[in-house]
């Protein structure tokens, strides 16, 4: 599959234009589906009645599917704010086990269909500085690629290692890897991974540069091997590939300028 790409440089005026159109999308999008997610929740409550474990499954797949969407719509908005440097980090104290493995119980959802097998490690009593709302989109995406690359049957492991005054998450999964030539392409927008899996339905090509910006906006980066030169501490071995964030603990020194509020 053809690797194919926006050009990184826009100019000012048309990254203005660029960013506009896709908040513009993004509200045409999210519209209908906030009251969507709001009666599904209103169903998965039980308060309109009890659900039977079809049912029940039923509304899970689609809170599920409703959530991915979101997830899309999030990447639309905030590549273009993230690319002009518009972004703002709202920072306070998180978790990052607990950060990993709320994102690895979608992940599970996700990946039934694959009868996948989800775990996490490492990152007990860790506490860090940084946009909570915005890395749990950057873990995300990262779930949500390992998901799609994964083959049937397969393990996704998400780690949480203490670097000292920095910390990493890092998402394994079995799947078929990439190449040099993808890597080196992983974190463009809009790109794809041209591996030899005819029946994988490409992403929109978002969640990688997504969570790429979102690292550097925090003073880290992304980085991508496969396979993994060093496995984790699991039972399991992973020959696919290895996307992890490396994050200072402290979060960024300098804080991003705010969105434009008129």
């Amino acid at each position: 599959m053809a690797k194919q790409s926006l050009p990184s440089e826009v100019g000012p005026q048309g990254g203005q234009r660029q960013a506009a159109f896709l908040h513009s999308v993004a509200h045409e999008l999210s519209t209908p589906l906030t009251p969507l997610v709001g009666y599904l929740k209103i169903l998965q409550s039980g308060k309109l009645g009890a659900l039977n474990e079809q049912q029940h499954k039923v509304i899970e797949a689609m809170t599920h599917s409703a959530a991915h969407l979101s997830l899309i719509i999030d990447n639309l908005v905030d590549l273009a704010d993230l690319e002009a440097g518009r972004t703002e980090l709202r920072l306070g104290e998180l978790q990052p086990a607990k950060l990993l493995a709320e994102g690895l119980e979608d992940a599970r959802v996700a990946g039934r269909s694959k009868r996948l097998t989800v775990e996490v490690i490492g990152g007990e009593g860790l506490v860090v500085r940084g946009d909570e709302v915005k890395l749990r989109q950057a873990v995300a995406n990262l779930l949500d690629n390992a998901v799609r690359y994964s083959r049937h049957g397969g393990v996704v492991l998400g780690e949480i290692v203490d670097l000292g005054d920095r910390w990493e998450v890092a998402v394994y999964d079995q799947g078929p890897g990439l190449d040099a030539g993808d890597l080196a392409h992983l974190s463009a927008p809009f790109s794809h991974a041209a591996v030899a899996y005819p029946q994988r339905r490409p992403g929109a090509g978002l969640g990688l540069p997504v969570a790429r910006r979102i690292a550097e906006a925090h003073g880290g980066e992304l980085r991508a091997e496969s396979p993994p030169q060093n496995q984790p501490r699991t039972i399991h071995h992973f020959a696919g590939t290895r996307v992890s964030l490396i994050l200072p603990k402290a979060g960024p020194l300098t804080a991003a300028p705010a969105l434009p509020t008129a």
